[in-house]
């Protein structure tokens, strides 16, 4: 400990030590900056339907369970992606109260072929 205080408070060393506080200082406000100041992170439920589902029975739950309140069900996507597929429905709850993320919940799961639902927060 003593040979830390020693080589921090040197004078040779002084211009190392300060430049490394600015920048810790710098790293340390724009994190705060970013939290504070950066957009809220988006939230996304995905439906998971069973392997059998077919293409039908998917678009059958995307027209009996629309937009409810702030969950707002995303267009389908049109790309060969495979996540695209297999996960066809997503609803962006970013905004959405408790009570729209109940109406939508509770309308997938009344649907046959859905296994669940997930939420994930980009960025996490």
């Amino acid at each position: 400990m003593a040979t830390a205080r020693r080589t921090l408070t040197d004078r040779h060393n002084r211009r190392w030590v300060v430049l490394g506080a600015l920048a810790l200082a710098g790293l340390i406000a724009f994190g705060i900056y970013v939290t504070v100041a950066g957009p809220s992170p988006r939230v996304e439920a995905v439906v998971y339907f069973t392997p059998t589902a077919t293409d039908a029975q998917k678009d059958a739950v995307r027209a009996a369970c629309p937009t409810s309140g702030g969950a707002v069900q995303e267009p389908p996507d049109h790309n060969s992606v495979r996540s695209s597929r297999v996960y066809p429905l997503r609803y962006n709850i970013t905004f959405a109260s408790p009570a729209d993320k109940a109406a939508v919940y509770r309308c997938v799961h009344a649907q046959s072929n859905v296994i669940g639902i997930s939420e994930f927060t980009q960025g996490q």
